[in-house]
């Protein structure tokens, strides 16, 4: 089996049987998901590329949640579920999974979260900044919450719900041109991140709120945090995926060489194959010059940013939306 024509074991199959939710099945092939900013038709694609896990794990992980899911509908097993789909890049799946969970649990506030980050990885940022401000409600005043992690042969986190949460409503908000509300969400996430003291976290969040206050034209306060940033890379040994945001803002702070930033290199790493690597710092490369006032510069960055083999990533995402403002009616 492949990641793309995913089947239910005969085992498998045969113990789910009868239940409820069976009919849901394990979606095969490719699918068509959204259309990109720019009029591009977007599908599935296979998960080998993230970096995540070999085949076999993935198969496995697969189906386990998916017998979890049908076997007992909750908040934690469609979380998950829902996390496999889409790290295989069956977003609009895994929407229809919260959706049928959000119906039988509609407080519940991590499930919005995912659902209002599946939305913004389909280009629809209305209904992920929505989706999010109703989590972020049903969150206020409630203690942080951790996901819970997955099977020990598959790598994962246990990361601050609320974090992601108030992060993705930043990207929604600045990929919908209102970078204001973008680096409120940002700092709201920046504070989860230093609260449970998680440097890659706070990388993350400095980075975007440093790119949405100064493209806000605030750029005191966005020279205050950039100044305020002093984590080294031995900070961030832990993290998992490529340090793409500390590289970030080491060029903002002007302690990065602009000729030598772009990588297009795959790092083996979670999330940072060959094109997490062009698109990220590409991206990074393209709003350091339009920073600077080269907008014409910045052009060409965003369309290596945008012509990557994904389209998944924040970066590309992001690109994206400033393209389609900045040139409009171009062809990246």
């Amino acid at each position: 089996m492949t990641f793309k024509t995913l089947l239910i074991t005969g085992a498998a199959a045969l113990a789910l049987a009868g239940t409820a939710a069976s009919a849901q099945e394990i979606p095969q092939g490719t699918s068509y998901q959204t259309e990109s900013l720019l009029g591009e038709r977007l599908y599935t694609r296979s998960a080998e590329t993230m970096n995540l896990a070999d085949p076999s794990a993935f198969e496995r992980a697969t189906i386990e949640a998916h017998a979890a899911y049908v076997a007992d509908m909750n908040p934690d097993t469609a979380t998950w579920y829902g996390r496999m789909l889409s790290y295989q890049g069956y977003f609009r799946e895994a929407i229809e999974v919260y959706d049928a969970a959000i119906e039988r649990f509609p407080e519940n506030a991590k499930l919005r979260r995912h659902r209002a980050h599946r939305y913004f990885t389909l280009r629809d940022f209305d209904a992920s900044i929505a989706e999010g401000l109703r989590a972020a409600e049903l969150y206020e005043n409630m203690p942080l919450e951790r996901e819970l992690l997955g099977p020990d042969y598959f790598p994962s986190t246990p990361d601050v719900v609320q974090f992601y949460l108030y992060y993705h409503l930043g990207q929604a908000y600045f990929a919908a041109n209102q970078y204001r509300e973008a680096a409120r969400w940002f700092n709201r996430s920046h504070e989860v991140a230093v609260g449970v003291d998680d440097a890659v976290s706070i990388t993350a969040a400095v980075y975007w709120e440093y790119i949405s206050l100064a493209r806000a034209g605030d750029f005191f306060a966005a020279r205050e945090l950039l100044d305020s940033y002093t984590f080294t890379l031995e900070d961030l040994s832990e993290n998992i995926e490529s340090n793409f945001y500390f590289d970030g803002i080491q060029l903002f702070k002007g302690e990065r060489d602009f000729d030598t930033f772009f990588s297009d290199e795959d790092t083996g790493m979670a999330f940072s194959n060959a094109s997490a690597a062009a698109s990220s710092t590409a991206f990074t490369l393209a709003n350091y010059l339009l920073l600077q006032g080269h907008r014409d510069e910045a052009k060409e960055w965003y369309r290596r940013s945008i012509n990557v083999d994904g389209w998944s990533f924040f970066a590309r995402i992001q690109a994206e939306a400033d393209w389609a403002t900045l040139f409009p009616g171009e062809t990246p």
